[in-house]
């Protein structure tokens, strides 16, 4: 019994053998060949996170901050920044539209700081020179403004006056329009190119107190658009006679754009300027002085043309006894104003009439002689006299200044309409 399993056992041992044997010589190149048997899969396996942790990195970022968007030629502008990751000692070159600018060096934070004077606007950038991939931070627009100052000569109501625009840079050649804002109200626009950093302006200030001038440059030569503004206040200086000076000259400058007939832009504060004051104190219905005060100032510079009462014939003569004004009309508008003094009595006939007849001098029986006589009606006429006060006080004409006479006689003619009323 024993031999019989003994003789099992050994079979069974040989046949593991065998199969050992067979299993090393045939399945040896297909355990080679099997990842399985393969050992560099092991190896991958533990380099694996190093290289996923390499690729998922984030690239280096560099940020740009401008001190301010838009600055004035000549000003600095301060631009700070941070490099992720934080690596001291790194260089950042500013450029400005490909232009560099400026340099900096990080600090151990990653951060920078740089300053310039721009020259002109453009896109800011910040980069890291000779990285690969470019390291550069997105683009900051920056807006240069010029350099505007204004300055002007002397000031007079209703002259012209001159005010300089200097800019820089001189290279500057844009149209600058200038607006003149007075009580709220538009005045005036004028526009001038900039030449050799300069813009010129002629512009009168029609009236007294104060005046907003403002200046409107547009964005011309890589330079961004600005407005400058100059407040200036011109007084109320009271004239009178004996008075000289640019002062009068612009009155009487004033005077005439209203159609008050006026002896010449002189600076003297004449007889004839005494009439011209008068004339306009009437026409407003002021108190009827020779003083040109403060308040005919301001009635100056916001007193529209005298309505005339008639529009018909287009040319005519109008002469209003209650304000002892006589009124030269064309095309149905006031074309010339002077003081008059009607009959003391009220009795210069009102009406419609025409000039009867002209005489470059006549008599007249209360004596004296009347100087470029124009009737209307009767005996009563209209002529130059040397005493025309505020009031009425004729014998019943309608007298006129002397230096005034010559004018209305000159523009007047036989037939002419004359209309008098109160």
């Amino acid at each position: 019994m024993r031999k019989v399993v003994r003789g099992r056992v050994n079979r069974g041992a040989w046949v593991a053998v065998l199969l050992l044997v067979m299993g090393g010589v045939l399945g040896a190149p297909a355990l080679a060949s099997s990842p399985a048997a393969d050992p560099s899969p092991a190896v991958s396996a533990t380099a694996a996170p190093a290289a996923a942790a390499a690729a998922d990195a984030a690239p280096p970022t560099l940020t740009a901050v401008l001190s301010a968007a838009a600055v004035v030629f000549g000003d600095a502008v301060t631009v700070t920044g941070a490099l992720e990751p934080a690596a001291e000692g790194q260089a950042v070159v500013i450029r400005l539209d490909g232009v560099e600018v400026a340099s900096a060096v990080t600090d151990a934070d990653g951060a920078y700081r740089a300053s310039f004077r721009p020259q002109r606007g453009g896109a800011l950038v910040a980069e890291l020179p000779g990285s690969d991939p470019a390291v550069v931070s997105p683009a900051a627009a920056l807006a240069v403004k010029p350099k505007a100052g204004v300055s002007h000569g002397q000031l007079v109501p209703f002259l012209p006056s001159q005010f300089v625009l200097k800019v820089t840079p001189a290279s500057y050649s844009g149209v600058v329009t200038l607006r003149v804002v007075h009580r709220k109200a538009t005045v005036g626009t004028y526009k001038v190119r900039v030449r050799d950093g300069k813009a010129v302006f002629r512009a009168p200030l029609r009236g007294v107190d104060g005046f907003t001038l403002t200046f409107s440059l547009p964005a011309a030569d890589g330079l961004a658009r600005r407005t400058v503004q100059a407040k200036v206040t011109l007084p109320a200086r009271t004239l009178k006679a004996g008075a000289r000076g640019p002062y009068v000259k612009g009155m009487l400058t004033g005077l005439k754009r209203l159609k008050f007939h006026v002896p010449g832009l002189g600076v003297g504060f004449t007889s004839p300027v005494r009439d011209v004051v008068m004339a306009f104190r009437k026409a407003y219905r002021m108190p009827r002085s020779y003083v040109f005060d403060a308040a005919c100032w301001r009635k100056l510079d916001r007193a529209k043309r005298i309505k005339v009462r008639f529009s018909s014939p287009a040319t005519h003569i109008e002469i209003d006894k209650t304000r002892q004004i006589l009124t030269i009309v064309k095309a149905g508008k006031p074309w010339g104003i002077i003081c008059v003094s009607t009959g003391a009595t009220g009795n210069t006939p009102e009406g419609r009439f025409r000039i009867q007849q002209k005489h470059p001098y006549t008599s007249t029986p209360y004596g004296g002689t009347m100087i470029r006589t124009m009737g209307f009606l009767g005996n009563y006429a209209m002529h130059g006299w040397p005493d025309v006060p505020p009031y009425p006080a004729s014998h019943g004409c309608v007298r006129e200044p002397i230096w005034a006479c010559y004018w209305v006689y000159d523009n007047s003619w036989v037939g002419e309409t004359v209309y008098v009323y109160r």
